[in-house]
Order: structure tokens, then sequence, then C-alpha cells
């Protein structure tokens, strides 16, 4: 089913927008300044808006690509004929479940267990459930994002992490 769009016609042209998208990509830009906004008045220390305002500012930068997206020039009414959605193939139910499945049993495991060793275990078993086969990338993708993510959260963000293998608060 094609998403319901609101046209204005101005001459020979009618523009569409697809409002309900339009308006969760608004409601999220919205939070997003909102939030910044509020961590910026709270305290305007870099160590609370290390990460705060540089993601607000991509989300407002993703923002106008969506909101630019949603707003389409149609010419004809057979030029604007939406492609029906296809269903799901095959086997996707159960990938979407088993990857919910994955990122629950790693967001519980990684404060008893340690960071380091589930989040390698999740990158490498999401890894392999979604298709991945080549050894050197299932054993150096989670290795390199494990590495830099430790080092960033220890040096960048000096946040403690629990931790089982490498150095580091273990809170």
């Amino acid at each position: 089913m094609a998403p319901p769009l609101a046209r204005f016609t101005f001459g020979e042209r009618t523009i569409a927008i697809d409002v309900p998208h339009l308006a969760f990509a608004t409601a999220i830009a919205g939070w997003c300044i909102w939030f910044c906004q509020d961590a910026w008045r709270a305290q305007r220390d870099v160590e609370n808006l290390i990460m705060i305002l540089p993601a607000s500012v991509l989300a407002v930068i993703l923002y106008v690509f969506v909101a630019a997206g949603c707003v389409r020039i149609v010419r004809s009414p057979e030029h604007d004929a939406a492609a029906p959605r296809q269903p799901l193939g095959p086997g996707m139910a159960g990938k979407i479940a088993g990857t919910m499945a994955l990122l629950s049993a790693y967001v519980i495991a990684a404060p008893l267990i340690g960071f380091d060793v589930v989040s390698f275990v999740y990158i490498l078993t999401m890894l392999w459930f979604l298709g991945e086969r080549r050894i050197v990338v299932l054993l150096l993708g989670p290795a390199l994002f494990c590495t830099i993510a430790i080092y960033c959260f220890d040096t960048i963000l000096a946040t403690p992490l629990p931790l089982l293998f490498f150095s580091g608060d273990a809170s």
C-alpha cells in the first residue's frame, strides 16, 4: 500500500508530500534539537556535549535530506503510480527475530561478562547470522571495532566500561 500523499497543484505541476513520513522525521528532529538545547542549558562543558552536539547536528542534517525526499514534483498522474510494497522474502521474519534476540542478549550480557568480550561475540555472531563466511572478516571486524570502541570510551570520553580482558575500570 502506497503512503498517503498530500497533493498541491500549481499550474501544470503537482507537488506530492509524504505527510506521515515527514511528520515522524520532524518529530525526531525536533526532539534532537530540544535535547541538544536542554543539554547546552544544563551544562556547557565539553564532557557533556562531546556526543550530544555532533549527534544533534548530524540528525538535523539527515532531517533536511529526509524532508527533501518527502516532497516530490509530479508531472502526470501515471508518473506518480507507486509500486506496491513487496512482502518479506522467505526467512526474513526469522532473521529479524534472530537479530532482535541477539541484540537483547548483548544488552543483558555486556554488564555481566564484560563489554569487550560480549561486543566481540555479538558482532561475530551477527555477521555469521547474516551470512558472512570469510574468516578474516569474521575475526578482524569485531576485533577492530572492540579495540577502537574501548580506546574511545577510555580516552576520549573517560567513561568506565565493565571489561574482562582489557585494562580499565571494572565497574
